[in-house]
């Protein structure tokens, strides 16, 4: 059975690319393992390949799949408002094409997994990933057994980004071949094999034109959006519709329109990689911006500010900008670097800029109505200190910790009295995973449902304590269950959970699933709609120092001004900036992945 819909875990009579799998062997130790693999020879016939998206469209390109004769896996077009007229009205019209390249996550702990078939046909799987029910759910697709025999435990994961959300073949395989060993299989990629069978950020082709009025106004903008699928299908279609969403939605654009094709090639296939297409949306808006602004003699900041998104817009996508801080952040990056926009010294150049982007504030509905929704499971213990159970994963992001402070605060407790837990798949709530900035904003709505729940059942347990009526005030605070009213009366929480548990046997437990009310899935054919419930906005700003000889870059300062809604926790809030901004510089200035 495939892992995707058209890739196996071995590779049966056809590869495709260098990382394709085609043999496995288990062993007491990677010694043995080793010796085992020597002895096996493949005998391969060498097939013509295409390493490029324009050549693998070209007339008579060697086919990759035979479904696809034109190796185009996916395409498909929006249109907003009536771009061509507008072009035909703008006073310039501005043509420009960019190339992203292709990206490695480069998580410090690569992929890997430990798999157990017990003797009662259930598997346990131990995997480095970010969302055990995915996994949970692929594993039960690919080796056609039921999810309630599929058990998924994520420990601590060392940096996922959204590269640890999918299966490889190395999950199936580890399963495969415990099963026919009867013993625990583990499979760690070392660095190299990380490199080269991981899924990478897409590499996509982006051109941009954009309608311009003499003023400055954006009026329309159409782009045409190439993907590289690599040799299989994985995320594509998806991620390169929120590039394509992400044209129309950054800035107030009233005409729009885009084109796109997922093309494939004989090169290692994508996946998700944080932001899930927004980089490579923003990269090519943002640097045509700039060269609007230039050839326009309009300073970049004010020709931002001039199409910026304001609190209460509707998009012409359908998008509900609810709260907006985009000029403020613009405004406020901009502070810092106002003095000498160019600087030129010997033999090198100093100068700033600025970027901006959107993205989705608390996860997002999919074309195909697919939920975004988070379970929780709550217990308030009799000792007054309470457990949570949730199916999304902390791979180091600290969502844990947020949601405990959610919690404690509405049940009037420390945060270090909640703990936050993920158990192995077959008993967490269902989840969506952690991605697309959704986990605070998404499952924190769960955890504030189950606890005002589980709070108003400790409340009913103090009427019944004190024997109170309706006329009196419950509230609880540094472990105290306080009653306003014509008595005034205090009980402590721990004292009065016990004494219900030791009378009645009654526990304090509740669950609560939250799913935002105001999206609306995007319509499959025109992509109307409103799929996240709220939208954040950043601005970085960067000062660099070019060497005019070698052409080295140096950066000098870097400036991240982002509207995050209200922060849980600013250190966490802050440590997840100072991440994204570490990868985006990589991303820029050193990382593409090369194939040889």
């Amino acid at each position: 059975m495939p892992i995707t819909p058209n890739k196996l875990p071995l590779r049966d009579e056809k590869v495709r690319f260098v990382g394709d799998e085609v043999a496995a062997v288990a062993a007491s130790n990677p010694e043995v393992a080793e010796e085992a693999l020597d002895l096996i020879r493949v005998e391969y016939e060498q097939l013509p390949a295409v390493f490029d998206v324009e050549e693998a469209m070209r007339e008579g390109a060697p086919i990759l799949h035979d479904d696809c004769p034109d190796n185009v896996a996916t395409r498909f077009a929006r249109k907003f408002g009536s771009p061509d007229e507008a072009m035909a009205q703008a006073d310039h019209v501005f043509e420009d094409e960019f190339d992203l390249p292709r990206v490695a996550s480069c998580s410090m702990e690569p992929h890997g997994c430990i798999a157990r078939w017990e003797a009662d046909g259930r598997l346990t799987i131990y995997d480095s990933t970010q969302s055990i029910t995915n996994i949970q759910e692929d594993l039960s697709v690919s080796l056609g057994i039921p999810l309630n025999k599929i058990r998924v435990i994520s420990l601590h994961v060392g940096g996922a980004f959204g590269n640890k959300s999918a299966l490889l073949p190395l999950e199936p395989i580890a399963a495969i071949l415990s099963r026919k060993s009867g013993r625990p299989v583990k499979i760690i990629y070392t660095r190299r094999e990380d490199f080269m069978a991981a899924r990478t950020r897409y590499a996509m082709h982006i051109s941009l034109r954009t309608g311009v009025s003499k003023d400055g106004k954006l009026l329309a903008r159409q782009a045409k959006i190439i993907t590289e699928n690599g040799a299989y299908n994985n995320k594509a279609p998806g991620i390169t519709a929120v590039t394509c969403n992400r044209i129309g939605n950054l800035y107030r654009v009233p005409h729009s329109s885009t084109e796109a094709l997922v093309v494939y090639t004989n090169n290692q296939d994508g996946g998700a990689l944080r932001g899930w297409g927004g980089p490579q949306a923003h990269f090519a808006i943002e640097s045509q911006m700039d060269m609007i602004a230039h050839k326009l003699g309009m300073d970049p900041l004010e020709l931002r500010l001039n199409n910026a998104n304001q609190a209460g817009d509707v998009t012409p996508w359908g998008w509900r900008i609810t709260s907006c801080g985009l000029s403020r952040c613009l405004r406020q990056a901009a502070a810092s670097f106002r003095n000498g926009f160019v600087q030129t010294l010997p033999r090198r150049a100093r100068a700033w800029g600025l970027a901006a982007g959107i993205h989705s504030g608390g996860g997002v509905m999919g074309a195909h109505g697919s939920a975004n929704f988070e379970e929780v499971f709550l217990t308030v213990h009799p000792d007054g200190s309470v457990g949570m159970t949730v199916g999304v994963v902390d791979m180091g992001q600290g969502s844990h910790t947020v949601l405990a402070q959610i919690v404690a605060q509405e049940l009037g407790l420390s945060a270090d009295q909640v703990k936050v837990a993920t158990p192995p798949s077959d008993q967490a709530p269902r989840t969506m995973g952690p991605w697309g900035s959704r986990v605070t904003f998404v499952a924190g709505k769960a955890a504030i449902k189950a606890a005002r729940s589980a709070r108003e059942q400790i409340f009913d347990l103090a009427r019944q304590h004190f024997q109170l009526g309706s006329e009196h005030e419950l509230f609880v605070t540094k472990g105290f269950v306080k009653i306003r009213g014509p008595r005034n009366l205090s009980v402590k929480l721990s004292d009065l959970l016990e004494k219900a548990f030791a009378q009645t046997g009654t526990l304090v437990s509740v669950s609560a699933i939250y799913n935002p009310a105001t999206t609306t899935a995007p319509d499959k054919t025109t992509g109307y709609g409103n799929p996240s419930p709220a939208y954040s906005f950043g601005v970085q700003a960067a000062e660099v120092e070019v060497d005019m000889e070698t052409g080295k870059i140096t950066v000098l300062k870097v400036v991240a001004v982002h509207d995050v809604g209200k922060a849980i926790n600013p250190m966490l809030t802050e440590g997840q900036i100072e991440g994204g901004v570490a990868m985006g510089m990589g991303y820029c200035l050193f990382e593409d992945l090369k194939i040889d």
